[in-house]
């Protein structure tokens, strides 16, 4: 937080987006390693919380070890009336939110899962006039067949895959 408040003249960013959600990782060396320590417990409970019960095949998903570390740290560095969007991945029994420190900075919050019906035409537009070029952004072409590989190795965050296009066989 430091650099981000050393970067705006003390105030804080004007907003910040928590795209992480329960996958969010604690800080296991570096400045932020000693602050992570501390709320060991509290993260342990926090797992606990958003996946009693896991899974996990070959490295497939689990959850990360501090659900609500980037979350924490987004509110940490907002600026007053600052905001906040959170678009990670929190599922219904998460409860825990730093409430106190959002209000007290007098946030501004929209979050949510993405609302594709009102976002489509306006893509599909930018994409047919040539505004946007969605195969730069392509990493992978599978077959739909291995649609199961693809995401295996998506989730286990295989180095080379962002997105991913999946083609249908004949």
């Amino acid at each position: 937080m430091s650099a981000i408040k050393k970067l705006t003249g003390g105030t804080g960013a004007d907003c910040a987006i928590d795209a992480v959600g329960v996958d969010s990782q604690h800080a296991h060396h570096g400045p932020a390693s000693e602050e992570a320590e501390q709320k060991a417990d509290k993260f342990e409970q926090e797992v606990q919380q958003v996946a009693p019960e896991t899974n996990p095949q070959n490295g497939n998903w689990v959850p990360g070890d501090a659900p609500t570390q980037a979350l924490e740290w987004a509110i940490s560095s907002l600026k007053k009336a600052g905001r906040l969007s959170i678009i990670g991945v929190y599922p219904p029994a998460a409860e825990t939110f730093p409430i106190g420190q959002a209000m007290n900075k007098n946030l501004t919050m929209k979050m949510g899962n993405c609302n594709h019906h009102t976002l489509i035409p306006h893509l599909l537009e930018l994409t047919r006039s040539g505004v946007i070029d969605p195969v730069k952004v392509l990493t992978n072409v599978e077959p739909m067949s291995n649609v199961i590989d693809a995401y295996e190795a998506f989730d286990k965050r295989e180095p080379g895959w962002i997105k991913t296009e999946l083609e249908p066989q004949a």
